[in-house]
């Protein structure tokens, strides 16, 4: 039985950066994961919709076990939509991909959500100064990932100046 991951990001059917890396990790690896996706955009033109695009992606990469669903939010979701994803789909892990201001109500719950399922972030920031303000996000991951040498060397910065232990692979 493969692992059901929560991706949290621009709706990867779009064409934004974070939607084209979003669309490139699930189609990379479908086939060792299942997906759901609450999938953010400025005034969805879905929402209210639960897209089940399994078929589509299964023709699309001539495979036949598939599992990705969609359900479009207004933004990046809320508490709320997310205790509901949680109960009822019940993933294994949530992986956030944007701004970390963007999931600020993600990490004001992550105690919570840490105790059932962990929490994983690939983050950008490849710009200085460090920024320090992001301490309190970087550590409530459970793993951080840089999409490069730059960004992991910025959070190495972050996660030191707060004497947080982290582990490099």
């Amino acid at each position: 039985m493969k692992k059901k991951i929560l991706l949290i990001s621009d709706d990867l059917r779009t064409n934004s950066g974070v939607a084209n890396v979003s669309r490139d990790i699930v189609l990379n690896t479908v086939k060792n994961f299942d997906w759901i996706q609450i999938a953010g955009a400025m005034n969805h033109p879905d929402l209210g919709k639960f897209i089940d695009m399994s078929e589509e992606i299964n023709k699309e990469l001539n495979i036949t076990d598939a599992n990705v669903k969609i359900i479009p939010s207004n933004g990046y979701g809320d508490s709320g939509l997310l205790r509901h994803v949680m109960k009822h789909e019940k993933p294994d892990a949530i992986f956030l991909i944007t701004d970390p201001r963007y999931f600020s109500w993600v990490f004001q719950i992550e105690n919570e959500i840490r105790k059932k399922i962990p929490i994983v972030y690939l983050n950008i920031w490849d710009e200085y100064p460090v920024p320090l303000y992001n301490l309190s996000y970087y550590s409530s991951c459970d793993l951080l990932m840089g999409i490069s040498k730059q960004t992991v060397n910025i959070n190495k910065l972050v996660l030191d100046h707060g004497n947080i232990p982290y582990q490099l692979i």
